[in-house]
């Protein structure tokens, strides 16, 4: 027997083999291949870049196997090619595939990518921030680690996925023409540290920074595939194509669809944390660490936590009048107690500064504070403070399914119930905003007597109670609320309903930690029932808790203030957790009659 034959034999096999696999026919159904063009999915061959310039082939947006083609061909004979896209030449190179042009040097990116090394990627989550409509669900960056033990964090960079917004744009004019794709988008790359000062300083959000696991390689080839992405444009929609998904879709190069493939046709920045906390990168988890950064206000916060009932007397003392500390009792505290009301004090002249109240009070106080720090010996007070807030994978899931028992004077029914996103006033404080509701498309249809028919339809429900907690030092926050929607009132009479738009805005008071008392003044416009006009006011007072977990209540009391002939209408909810994914609510509204509910909430994304 001729052994030459079965060994040409195999190595044909090997060779064809191979060809199949790196075919570009083959190549052009890769999963990674289809995630460096952003195409939307295996079966839609779209991208979801808009901007032409970003393909090589004249059909690229929607075609693969084209773009994959016309890459091939410009790498063996354009090595300028390779600087324009650094990812797909390192993956077409890792795949086997080789060109007619060498290697070339990028120094425009090698100067980006390696005058200090970008050793590691995370992820980092800004909290919501409710003054501004582009922010309500906390907001996502990419950042790239180049600082280490010995080299400044001010080196470090973040990636930043937005719309291109103009200048003091309306908010519901934003809300709108983001939900059905009315802005461009795309990424642009900041040093890291101006981020962290808006976020952290100016707005006043916490951050939390998820730092990933991943290899040299894997570090790599996602800053090249960044590289690529500058200057792109999106369509940017704010339920789904927003700043979570995109980004995550980077981070899923190298993990695979574990952040973005779901069944819900919505994406919000939490949901991604959640996910990534449970996320593998080759068998182990694709999280390394989770960093917490305060903001200036949680910082402050702590600060005054810190000081012991004497201290906190002398800080307000001093806010009023800065005299005190030249007074002897003050003199004879002792030194780290002077330093740490000082310090405290400190803190409150930034936040002041930050938020431009009482200027000339501000600068006369900070003046008074530096003499007499420096009088003070050197060396501050070491403070290891232990923040209580969670991070963001720890938050209440945001879509809700709902079934509430009905029980009026009239009749008892059933409601079954679906919120799109994403957290309620009586919801976990777990990374949210506290004191605050934030509610799209939440909906129930009622079956009553064998009839089902809907019974309430919120577009937006956005509450934000801002607790006046420094009521000595001039602190002036205002509440708000806003209202879209239709709903069925059975508690004012079995057959009314009403389409509304409704805005409120008024004042809120911490009482505790826990517990803050509020009064709106709010204005309605719309369907309204029992009433012959389009349009209402009234006046709402209440009490809302806010703790972190177990049982939550709201109690208000609202009376038409043009039109009294409506009764007034009191409002009882309590929340009680069952499990993190489950709570059941009992409430009780009154009107001209009483109606009772009990109602089982399931939490999911």
């Amino acid at each position: 027997m001729n052994l030459n034959i079965p060994l040409i034999s195999f190595f044909l096999f090997l060779s064809f083999s191979s060809f199949a696999i790196n075919s570009p026919d083959s190549l052009a159904k890769n999963p990674t291949w289809l995630k460096l063009g952003h195409y939307k999915s295996n079966t839609k061959s779209d991208s979801y870049i808009t901007n032409n310039s970003f393909f090589l082939a004249i059909d690229g947006k929607n075609n693969p196997l084209s773009e994959l083609k016309a890459t091939l061909h410009a790498f063996d004979t354009d090595r300028t090619m390779q600087c324009k896209y650094p990812a797909r030449y390192q993956w077409l190179i890792e795949q086997g595939v080789t060109f007619k042009q060498d290697d070339v040097d990028c120094p425009d990116l090698e100067k980006w990518r390696e005058s200090q090394k970008i050793h590691s990627v995370s992820l980092v989550f800004a909290s919501g921030y409710m003054s501004n409509p582009a922010s309500l669900y906390g907001h996502l960056l990419l950042k790239l680690n180049r600082s280490t033990h010995t080299k400044n964090q001010l080196l470090d960079y973040s990636i930043n996925y937005g719309a291109h917004v103009p200048e003091n744009e309306n908010g519901l004019i934003y809300i709108t023409k983001g939900l059905f794709g009315g802005y461009k988008a795309g990424f642009s790359d900041q040093l890291f540290y101006r981020h962290q000062h808006n976020y952290g300083e100016i707005e006043l959000r916490d951050l939390w920074e998820y730092t990933l696991n991943f290899s040299t390689r894997d570090v790599t080839f996602i800053a090249n595939h960044l590289w690529e992405l500058l200057g792109t444009e999106f369509d940017y929609y704010f339920a789904d194509e927003n700043c979570a998904y995109h980004l995550a879709q980077i981070i899923e190069l190298v993990i695979g669809d574990q952040l973005t493939q779901s069944s819900t046709p919505w994406v919000i920045p939490a949901t991604i944390f959640s996910r990534l906390e449970n996320a593998q990168y080759k068998g182990k988890k694709a999280v390394n660490r989770i960093k917490f950064t305060p903001s200036r206000q949680t910082l402050f916060n702590k600060h005054l936590d810190a000081l012991t009932k004497e201290e906190n007397a002398y800080v307000q003392q001093i806010y009023v009048s800065p005299k005190v500390l030249s007074h002897s009792n003050f003199l004879a505290l002792p030194i780290h107690s002077q330093k740490a009301i000082i310090g405290a004090l400190f803190e409150l002249v930034q936040l002041k500064q930050i938020q431009k109240q009482s200027p000339i009070l501000t600068n006369n106080l900070k003046k008074a504070l530096i003499k007499a720090r420096l009088k003070l010996p050197m060396g501050e007070n070491k403070h290891h403070f232990n923040y209580t807030k969670q991070p963001p994978h720890k938050a209440q899931k945001a879509s809700s399914t709902s079934f509430t028992a009905v029980h009026g004077a009239a009749n008892n029914y059933f409601k079954a119930g679906f919120r799109l996103s994403y957290f309620d006033s009586l919801a976990s404080d777990f990374a949210r905003i506290p004191f605050s509701n934030l509610e799209m498309l939440d909906t129930e249809i009622a079956i009553n007597n064998n009839n089902i028919y809907v019974n309430k339809v919120h577009l937006l429900d956005l509450e934000s109670y801002n607790p006046n907690v420094l009521a000595w030092a001039n602190e002036t926050k205002w509440s708000w609320k806003i209202n879209l929607g239709f709903e069925r009132q059975d508690f004012l009479c079995t057959s009314c309903k009403s389409a509304f738009a409704v805005g409120g805005i008024g004042q809120s008071w911490q009482i505790n930690n826990h517990l803050i008392a509020y009064m709106l003044i709010n204005g309605t416009l719309g369907d309204l029932p029992i009433n012959t006009h389009f349009y209402d006011s009234s006046i709402e007072t209440g009490i809302l808790t806010g703790n972190k977990s177990g049982i939550k209540f709201k109690v208000s009391y609202e009376q038409s203030y043009l039109h009294n002939e409506l009764p007034g209408t009191a409002h009882l909810e309590v929340s009680m957790p069952i499990t993190p994914d489950f709570d059941v609510r009992f409430a009780i509204n009154h009107a001209h009659e009483s109606v009772w509910q009990i109602k089982l909430n399931y939490y999911w994304q």
